[in-house]
C-alpha cells in the first residue's frame, strides 16, 4: 500500500487555556516533532483542562489558518461526533509526535 499524505499527524496537547470572555472556548497548544500548533476550540463544553493535557491526538495541519478571539488556529482536531458531542481520537499506544496518519 502506498502512503498518501493526508495532512494529518500526531501531536501532544501541551497546554490548554480557557479563552477570556467566552464560556466554551479553549486555546490548545500542541507539540509535533518539529513545531507547535494552536487550535481555538469549543472543547471547553465537553472536556476539563486536566483531561486534555498530555493526550496525543491526530490533527489536520494543511488547513486554512483562521483567527478567533485573537487566537490563530493553524490546525484542526480530528474527532468523532457522538450524540452531538465531540470525542477525540487517541492512539492505543504512545507514538512519536509528528508521526503521519496514513
Amino acid at each position: 500500500m502506498k502512503e498518501e499524505d493526508l495532512g494529518i499527524l500526531m501531536a501532544e496537547i501541551i497546554d490548554v487555556k480557557k479563552v477570556e470572555k467566552t464560556d466554551r472556548l479553549f486555546h490548545v497548544t500542541l507539540k509535533s516533532s518539529d513545531r507547535d500548533y494552536h487550535i481555538a476550540t469549543s472543547l471547553a463544553s465537553f472536556y476539563k483542562v486536566e483531561e486534555l493535557i498530555g493526550k496525543q491526538v491526530p490533527i489536520k495541519v494543511n488547513v486554512e489558518i483562521k483567527t478567533m478571539f485573537g487566537i490563530t488556529s493553524n490546525a484542526r482536531f480530528i474527532a468523532i461526533l457522538n450524540n452531538k458531542e465531540p470525542v477525540l481520537l487517541v492512539p492505543e499506544a504512545r507514538v512519536k509526535n509528528g508521526a503521519p496518519v496514513i
